[in-house]
């Protein structure tokens, strides 16, 4: 008797479906929810966060490279007159997410950042790392020897 009541009700639910209208709820691709606090400099190929006084590197996506190839290379980057460059963490790379948009997107400020998986430079317990997809809007772990591209960041001083 419950079965049948819940199918029933199911099969009416389902049957008047086709009247809903449909929703556009988040569809707003005129960049109206879009972040000011992130503000690009083309010439120096960076962006800067005012809200938390960081700086992110904006040059050509990096190779893809293994966690510790990660830090190597932005510990190695010489950007925009500044040598102490890190890869960002799990909590810069997820303020980096452009989640108000209709499609999941890095921050619009960014121009060179793929829509690919990047490492953070948050480790786990386990022995994995942290890492982000600006394709799909989501973090998780990994072992280390995945190859992912870098994000480098700094603190403006």
């Amino acid at each position: 008797m419950i079965k049948t009541g819940l199918i029933l009700g199911l099969s009416a639910v389902v049957a008047s479906a086709w009247f809903m209208p449909t929703m556009n709820i988040g569809k707003n691709n005129d960049n109206t929810n879009i972040d000011k606090n992130f503000q690009r400099d083309a010439q120096k190929e960076i962006v800067i966060d005012k809200k938390t006084s960081k700086i992110y590197s904006d040059v050509k996506p990096s190779k893809k490279m293994h966690f510790y190839g990660a830090w190597d290379y932005c510990q190695k980057m010489d950007l925009a007159g500044y040598d102490d460059w890190r890869v960002i963490t799990k909590d810069e790379a997820r303020d980096l997410l452009e989640l108000s948009r209709s499609k999941v997107n890095v921050k619009h400020a960014f121009r060179n950042v793929k829509e690919e998986i990047y490492w953070t430079s948050t480790q786990d317990r386990f022995g994995e790392a942290w890492y982000i997809d600006f394709d799909l809007g989501r973090y998780s772990t990994k072992k280390e020897t995945y190859k992912y591209r870098a994000i480098c960041t700094r603190d403006i001083k």
